[in-house]
């Protein structure tokens, strides 16, 4: 298993092979996480991904075995507002690991590629959201020392 940033050759990949599928478990973990229905979709994802390609504020990991990729992590640089005495943060936007591919701490070293990452540039922390309902999920960043620090809330207008 390797571990590594992300090419433009493995977009296309990424997208059908597990991005669409993250974002599926998520839509039947709540309904309000639904994928669109737009048969663009699938483009829009795949233009989404190359501009993340170009922003040195954005890195995606991937994890591949052979040539498969069998999981991924997105993680993003944020400064703190200036009127915190913090630092600057590293944000883990997205990971998931193809169920195949489970249990044999995927997850976790994908998360500590992006802590390395969050380090190199800087970073003092790392935060991430996490379902309310994703239990494995939550268990998986409790044993890495993640704490809950806000409950985001939300409701429809």
């Amino acid at each position: 298993m390797r571990i590594r940033p992300i090419t433009e050759r493995d977009v296309p990949a990424l997208v059908d092979d597990l991005w669409l599928p993250f974002a599926e478990e998520m839509a039947e973990i709540d309904e309000y996480d639904a994928l669109a229905e737009d048969v663009a979709v699938r483009a829009h994802a795949i233009d989404y991904r190359r501009e993340q390609l170009t922003d040195d504020d954005v890195e995606t990991f991937v994890a591949e075995e052979g040539e498969r990729l069998v999981g991924y992590t997105t993680v993003s640089y944020s400064d703190s507002p200036p009127v915190f005495a913090r630092d600057a943060m590293a944000k883990v936007n997205d990971l998931y690991v193809a169920p195949d591919a489970r249990g044999e701490g995927l997850g976790t070293s994908l998360l500590e590629r992006a802590h390395e990452w969050g380090r190199e540039r800087g970073c003092r922390r790392v935060s991430l959201s996490v379902h309310a309902r994703n239990d494995a999920a939550q268990s998986c960043y409790e044993s890495m020392g993640y704490e809950t620090r806000y409950v985001k809330m939300d409701r429809p207008l």
